[in-house]
């Protein structure tokens, strides 16, 4: 008895194991919206806000904006980001700051929301950044440049918006590039029900089978 007792522990055990990991991949970390290689890079004559149209392929939580950090040796100036809605509405934003406070990753220095904005799958929106010229932008056309993107949104042909001014502002102008590479965020998915079900199913597991030993 006490053999087949420990055969089925195990077995519960690894069953749980196998849906905890189901569940930790649709809980996945927050990546990168984008990736870019090969793009120009120039420092701006004046103050101007670029950025770039977007689509939410599915639900996804928008947790930190981005700015990008040519040398990765930290920020000449602040940076305001912004997401916006068509219409130009401010929907959430950040300010990265200079030197080298942001959290780096990759090109990318980021700051955390206070709280995530959820994208609605299907919804075109705007990514922006305020740009001086000490720390200029980033900008490219597909080809040359590579572009990879998270498979949670879509970046099309002549997504590339600017405007100028003093302050972060919604881009409405295009100049002809495909994107401007500038601003970037941090995405994880929305899970789905079935997701938190396999992990309380898998935790429910585990503990089943820890007061049976101990009983």
């Amino acid at each position: 008895m006490k053999y087949s007792f420990i055969a089925g522990s195990k077995g519960r055990i690894a069953l749980a194991l196998v849906l905890l990991c189901g569940a930790s991949h649709a809980l996945a970390l927050d990546t990168p919206a984008y990736s870019v290689t090969g793009s120009g890079f120039l420092g701006s004559d004046r103050p101007v806000t670029a950025g770039f149209k977007f689509t939410a392929e599915s639900a996804s939580n928008l947790t930190a904006l981005g700015y990008h950090d040519e040398g990765l040796d930290g920020l000449f100036n602040a940076h305001d980001v912004g997401l916006y809605d068509l219409s130009g509405t401010l929907l959430a934003s950040a300010t990265v700051p200079d030197g080298a406070a942001g959290d780096l990753i990759g090109e990318y220095r980021y700051v955390t929301l206070g709280s995530a904005y959820t994208l609605t799958a299907g919804t075109e929106y705007v990514l922006a950044a305020h740009t001086t010229a000490g720390d200029g932008y980033r900008y490219g056309t597909v080809p040359p440049i590579t572009l990879t993107v998270d498979p949670l949104i879509s970046i099309g042909d002549d997504a590339s918006l600017y405007v100028y001014g003093p302050g972060l502002a919604f881009p409405t102008a295009f100049a002809g590039y495909d994107i401007y590479a500038t601003p970037n965020m941090l995405l994880s998915p929305v899970p789905e029900p079935e997701t938190y079900a396999l992990l309380l199913v898998g935790l429910g597991l585990i503990g089943f089978t820890l007061r049976n030993k101990k009983a």
